[in-house]
């Protein structure tokens, strides 16, 4: 119990080491270092928990297998997430919901999944989105059909251009900007469906007091 504690409080980078050494203790603690992030990033592409938890385990496994791979560039995080995006996009792809070309997401993009991205907005259209909570923002981003949610995860949540979700996606620039701006649109119009529910419900309990 101790050797974990202490192997805890170390690097990933003296993690990574040890595990390739053989020390499956170093890499339970990577595991459960980044096993809720993994998860988070999977849920988001790919939309559902049941899909999302058998994406995070097969990362996780193809992780044991290529730590050796791992050189440095950039962060243990950042590589361990660009694996997990490539992996859920595999995942897409063979389950012929939404065609995505073979193609490999390489960004050194440093960003994680990060739902407070829609905390930083300044219109006023957009102000609904300030005051909801992250798992209110992720319900209704989940919901939504691939060819919106996808490109809608991997440029507002994850950071990639436009550019390159085209790329990866295999559709014009054009229809990747129009979904984007449809998923947003339809991101703003369920939380105002939301708000206005709950506040109705509010209203109906205020005059029966």
């Amino acid at each position: 119990m101790r050797s974990k504690l202490n192997l805890r409080r170390i690097s990933d980078e003296k993690l990574i080491t040890r595990s390739l050494r053989g020390e499956m203790d170093a890499f339970e603690v990577l595991v459960q270092r980044y096993k809720d992030e993994v998860y988070t990033s999977a849920y988001f592409m790919m939309g559902n928990p049941v899909d999302a938890h058998d994406a995070s385990q097969e990362v996780f496994i193809k992780l044991y297998g290529s730590l050796n791979k791992f050189g440095g560039r950039s962060s243990f995080s950042t590589w361990l997430y660009r694996m997990t995006v490539n992996t859920c996009i595999d995942a897409i792809r063979s389950r012929k919901r939404y065609q995505i070309r073979n193609v490999e997401i390489n960004s050194e993009n440093e960003n994680v999944i990060n739902i407070n991205t829609y905390a930083n907005i300044s219109s006023p259209e957009d102000e609904v989105l300030r005051g909801e909570s992250k798992d209110k923002i992720i319900s209704e981003i989940v919901v939504l059909e691939d060819k919106y949610r996808i490109p809608l995860v991997l440029r507002d949540i994850c950071g990639y251009s436009y550019k390159d979700i085209s790329d990866f996606v295999g559709l014009p620039l054009g229809t990747i900007k129009s979904n984007i701006f449809r998923a947003r649109r339809m991101l703003r119009d369920g939380l105002y469906r939301e708000r206005n529910v709950l506040s109705r419900g509010v209203k109906r309990i205020d005059d029966k007091e």
